[in-house]
């Protein structure tokens, strides 16, 4: 059933006085363009009494492999060869002292009551040392690993994991085997982040006042009614309360863009609620949540901007779905290329000017550029003259022909 939220004319949008958050699930690409089929897991141990450790987080990549798509290389030739090599994982607690001062009743005087005539006993207060015993646990992981396709090695890293906390009276101190399993964990989706895409859990401000009746879609996840509800909206008279119809738009696009499994299409709803965002900002830009990020006095959780988290997620995903990795690794050996006649086309000028005009930084387009594994830009003085026209920066048009000559 499709709940429909009119605006009345009195309303005045916004995200309120008291911030209604909800989670979204975030997709982030993978570091590299390699794929993720038939990928072989080899995770060994420099010391005999490690090797336990090292089949555990054998088990956790490869989880985290196929969580994110992949499969992996039962047996004949493997198409990726994941290794990990682990140096040391080891934990222990300590425990340490320190001196606090609290406030608290030292004693009693007698004072002269006038009205009274008589001595009245009066507790006197003051601030007391306190001597307070904190467990300290520690943990350490130190390692690397190495990625190789067929045509050489593609990519590699440290899988270095450390953690330290301190618990007031060891009051809620996790076990040292625990934390270890955790590091173990943490080092895994790490390395498994490089080839397969991860998704993270994610804040984001909805707004309120006419858009409240369809808060509860946004709670359950069900993004494709709320952004079906908040189309059936007409578009407000007001360009202030326009911005938030269109900041809705976006928060909903930019959900279901982490949802579909079709990097084109993937694509296509960010640049979506880019342009969405972009519009907000632009029809009322003294509305500083569109821009910055939230943080309150009763939560933990700090809301980053909405705007610099859509634009670094489509710049990644464009080079995810165009042109190569986002990351650019050290390779020793080159990766061999594919046959010409299924090579993937490298990133073009039109592609540098869609970016453009969904209002990316120059960091992010140079980032996207630097990026691709290929690129086909056309650094004529005709076609440079076209970038200038489309509002290509002369930062990135430079680094395009930089690019370019390689």
């Amino acid at each position: 059933m499709l709940v429909l939220a009119s605006a009345s004319a009195h309303a005045r949008e916004g995200f309120g006085f008291k911030k209604k958050a909800v989670d979204i699930m975030k997709t982030i690409p993978p570091a590299l363009n390699t794929g993720a089929r038939r990928v072989k897991v080899d995770v060994s141990s420099q010391r005999g009494d490690d090797e336990d450790d090292a089949r555990t987080l054998s088990r956790y990549v490869s989880d985290a492999i196929l969580s994110g798509g992949g499969t992996l290389a039962e047996s004949g030739k493997p198409e990726i060869t994941l290794t990990v090599d682990v140096d040391r994982l080891d934990s222990h607690e300590s425990w340490e002292t320190k001196t606090e001062y609290e406030y608290r009743q030292t004693g009693t005087e007698q004072k002269w009551n006038e009205s009274k005539k008589k001595y009245e006993t009066k507790a006197v207060y003051g601030n007391v040392p306190v001597t307070k015993n904190i467990k300290v646990v520690e943990a350490t992981l130190a390692g690397s690993y190495d990625i190789r396709a067929k045509g050489g090695e593609v990519d590699s890293g440290s899988v270095d994991q450390n953690f330290k906390q301190k618990y007031d009276d060891g009051t809620g101190a996790p076990a040292p085997s625990s934390v270890e399993d955790d590091l173990l964990k943490h080092a895994a989706r790490a390395v498994a982040a490089r080839i397969v895409p991860t998704q993270e859990r994610v804040s984001v401000l909805i707004p309120r006042a006419s858009f409240e009746p369809l808060i509860p879609y946004a709670e359950s996840g069900d993004w494709k009614s709320y952004l079906a509800a908040v189309e059936a909206i007409p578009a407000m008279k007001s360009a202030k309360e326009e911005a938030y119809r269109q900041y809705a738009l976006a928060v909903a696009k930019e959900a279901l863009s982490y949802q579909i499994d079709d990097r084109e299409q993937a694509l296509e709803m960010l640049r979506a609620a880019v342009s969405h965002y972009k519009t907000a900002m632009s029809s009322n830009p003294g509305e500083e949540l569109f821009t910055k990020g939230y943080s309150s006095l009763f939560s933990v959780n700090t809301i980053a901007s909405p705007t610099v988290r859509a634009n670094d997620s489509l710049a990644r995903y464009t080079a995810w779905s165009g042109t190569g990795s986002v990351t650019r690794v050290a390779s020793t050996t080159p990766v061999a290329a594919p046959p010409p006649s299924t090579a993937k086309t490298g990133m073009r000028n039109q592609t540098v000017i869609d970016l453009a005009k969904a209002g990316l930084s120059d960091d992010n387009i140079i980032m996207a550029i630097d990026a691709a594994e290929r690129v086909d830009f056309d650094v004529s003085p005709n076609a440079l003259i076209a970038l200038s026209k489309e509002g290509v920066s002369k930062a990135v048009i430079a680094r395009m022909q930089q690019r370019a000559k390689r």
